[in-house]
């Protein structure tokens, strides 16, 4: 096997007398970012374009748990599985923030939560188009049949980052004569 870097990697380590080969946690890690894709990012709202001082959110569009299917490391199929961690947001005005325990919680008109204050978001102070990036980390499991789920060292993340651009307008109050 070929690593996503060109270097050889072990695909499995065989000791003596052991029933099952075990695949090394490079192999793995290999496998699983390959696997991974950047998830979508959500934004309210969802216009494409933020105000100015107003604070714009933003969510993880994924499962706190992702099964990622089999792969045939060693010559078995091996189950692989990723659990959030975080995701660390660029915000494209110089700004950075990470998204911590939960993907977050999308926005629902229905229920609007007002300045949304305890969701994660951000207030722009400036006008003018934004690149937003994000990098999603993951915790990684592997099992070969049905043993037991084993932790992969480390954390997983997908090649390419998530990314979505706005444009940041400012609002301005117009005062009128009363009719």
């Amino acid at each position: 096997m070929v690593s996503l870097n060109d270097t050889a990697v072990p695909i499995a380590a065989w000791c003596a007398g052991a029933n099952t080969p075990m695949p090394s946690a490079a192999a793995l890690r290999d496998e699983v970012i390959r696997l991974l894709r950047p998830p979508t990012l959500g934004v309210s709202p969802s216009t494409g374009t933020a105000l100015v001082n107003l604070r714009t959110l933003f969510w993880v569009n994924t499962a706190a748990e992702v099964e990622l299917g089999k792969a045939q490391l060693i010559g078995f199929p091996v189950d692989l599985r990723v659990s959030y961690d975080r995701t660390e947001f660029d915000f494209g005005d110089g700004t950075t923030d990470t998204l911590a325990a939960t993907p977050g919680t999308a926005y629902d008109p229905a229920h609007d939560c007002g300045a949304c204050t305890e969701r994660f978001g951000h207030n722009y102070t400036q006008r003018g188009t934004v690149d937003i990036t994000a990098r999603t980390y993951w915790h990684a499991q592997f099992r070969i049949g049905t043993g037991a789920w084993t932790d992969i060292p480390g954390e997983v993340t997908a090649n390419q980052p998530s990314r979505t651009a706005l444009t940041v307008k400012q609002s301005r109050g117009t005062l009128t004569a009363p009719r």
